[in-house]
């Protein structure tokens, strides 16, 4: 019983510890879903910062499609086009009265060559056959006329020289003009420049919050990663927790029910075990009465021996005959005892007290068999005494007591042979109870291990599951910090683009100059142009009159010639 009551302890410590695991479980079940709770508030400011960089992102987009529409229409347009279209036409009217001056030096080159053929062909080979007085006549006349030829040459060559200056000065004027638009291109490719700069910085801006933005969806890929897998490895842990858990219930609902059906089987083995020590002792008592009546019938007997010896051996053979019959019965009932203790040894576990009732019981029995032995060797002793004159009498009786002696000895150590295998059936039943036990404590030291390892774990996930939080409110404060930097460049782009709507009014400005001296120079290059058609003009009438200079001296010379 007592074994029985150490066993239910156990069982019942091992509930307790079962369910001690439970409120562990719950509780990291909670902690679970407190940081499922953090992991949804770290992707929702995820995603407000997101929203926020998609927002900064737009207006960057909207500032630089303003500068680049700013640019291209204040630049190009205004500038390029206006410069081009007010050039144009003063470059081709200067590359016009470049032509025609070349031109008009090309003619007066013939001219002046022609002139003077004119002057080596009409002078001198008419001389030799006139007079003095004609000669002297046409030599006046060809000195007048070569006096005419050479002013109107000089004429000329002033003009000429004087529209070589004005070519010149315009010349200098379209230069001047040239390195004006020069200039102003120039200041227009610095600003595309700076445009264009800007626009390689807010490209690169563009790109780093690209990738912040990469950066973020993969950190938030990998805490998302890393949240399942925790989750997955809880949820294996709170499986293979409650298959462990629903393992060792069925596993002590078993062992308890079999422990409760084993001890009813005991319970009713005990009880059968009494009943049965019960019977044998009132079997003992009648034969202890038996004996005693035996014993005064052999009083009787020896004091009527030698009358009633026929009488005598009846009654001894009668006792013989009793004795025998009450040693087969303890035989049969030793036997049935020993059978029931078999039984009773091979299903109890742990019954060292009943084992020692049974060995008190034994002691007792083996007493009662000692004081049995005594009271026959005193009947041996009474008849050895009655029996002097029967000598064959009372080796016969000697020789059943030995046997019966010897008999009861044999008894004594088949009981002692089925006391000692009970005492080993037991020794191993508890070296099993034992192994058992051990393999039970052996599983709770690894189910406390794992419980720790759980809990380590645990601690790790959630200093790692700290550290990443930590991780991305630095992020976030970077990720701010870098908004708040985006926005200060945002509003330095937009002074940036403020300075380049002054540049591109002063620009504006420097042009509207710049169109007002071209068009000074363009009408002082019309007024040159009318000068030179008016001295166009003037050459050709001059022409006109060399023409008619040369045609008209051999028609005088004929006149004369006539007239004299």
């Amino acid at each position: 019983m007592m074994m029985m009551m150490m066993m239910l302890l156990l069982l019942m410590k091992k509930k307790l510890k079962a369910v001690s695991l439970v409120p562990m479980i719950h509780g990291q079940s909670d902690y679970i879903q407190h940081l499922e709770a953090e992991v949804k508030f770290c992707k929702e400011e995820l995603q407000v910062v997101k929203q926020r960089i998609r927002v900064v992102v737009v207006e960057n987009e909207k500032l630089q499609s303003e500068l680049k529409s700013r640019a291209m229409d204040y630049t190009i347009h205004n500038s390029a086009a206006d410069n081009r279209g007010h050039h144009i036409p003063q470059r081709k009217d200067l590359s016009v009265s470049q032509r025609e001056c070349e031109e008009l030096n090309v003619r007066l080159k013939h001219a002046e060559n022609r002139a003077a053929g004119a002057l080596k062909a009409g002078g001198a080979p008419r001389v030799a056959g006139l007079c003095l007085k004609c000669a002297q006549h046409e030599a006046v006349l060809a000195e007048t006329h070569a006096n005419l030829h050479v002013q109107a040459i000089d004429r000329l060559t002033k003009e000429r020289d004087e529209l070589m200056a004005a070519l010149r000065a315009a010349q200098a004027s379209q230069q001047e003009t040239q390195q004006k638009e020069w200039s102003a291109c120039l200041q227009v490719k610095q600003a595309v420049e700076m445009a264009e700069e800007a626009n390689l910085q807010r490209n690169t801006v563009e790109v780093q919050c690209e990738q912040l933005r990469r950066e973020v969806v993969r950190q938030r890929e990998q805490l998302e990663r890393e949240a399942q897998a925790l989750k997955a490895r809880l949820t294996e842990a709170r499986e293979k927790g409650r298959g462990e858990g629903r393992k060792q219930k069925e596993e002590l609902a078993q062992t308890v029910s079999n422990l409760s059906q084993r001890v009813a089987e005991l319970e009713g083995h005990l009880d059968r075990g009494h009943r049965e020590r019960g019977s044998l002792t009132t079997q003992l008592e009648d034969t202890l009465n038996k004996l005693t009546s035996q014993e005064q019938q052999n009083a009787k007997v020896c004091m009527e021996l030698r009358f009633q010896l026929s009488q005598a051996k009846l009654k001894k053979e009668e006792a013989e005959r009793d004795l025998r019959e009450i040693n087969a019965k303890a035989s049969r009932q030793m036997e049935k005892a020993a059978q029931e203790v078999e039984r009773l040894n091979s299903e109890l576990v742990g019954c060292r007290q009943r084992l020692e009732a049974v060995q008190k019981d034994g002691s007792q029995s083996q007493a009662e068999a000692l004081s049995l032995a005594e009271q026959l060797a005193n009947a041996q002793r009474q008849l050895h005494l009655t029996r002097q004159d029967r000598d064959n009498a009372a080796r016969a009786h000697e020789e059943e007591m030995s046997s019966v002696t010897a008999s009861t000895q044999e008894r004594e150590k088949h009981l002692c042979m089925m006391l000692q295998k009970t005492e080993a059936e037991l020794l191993q039943r508890v070296g099993e109870a034992d192994s058992i036990m051990s393999s039970q404590n052996s599983l709770i030291r690894k189910l406390k291990e794992e419980c720790s390892k759980l809990v380590v774990k645990m601690e790790d996930l959630s200093q790692n599951s700290r550290s990443e939080l930590q991780q991305l409110a630095l992020e976030k404060q970077h990720l701010e910090e870098t908004v708040k930097s985006l926005r200060t460049r945002c509003s330095d782009l937009e002074e940036q683009c403020v300075q380049h709507g002054c540049v591109h009014q002063r620009m504006k400005d420097r042009l509207q100059q710049l169109d007002r001296h071209c068009q000074s120079s363009a009408q002082q290059v019309c007024e040159l142009l009318a000068k030179q058609n008016q001295l166009m003009q003037e050459r050709n009438t001059l022409c006109e009159e060399l023409q008619s200079l040369r045609v008209t001296p051999p028609e005088r010379a004929r006149v004369e010639t006539l007239s004299a």
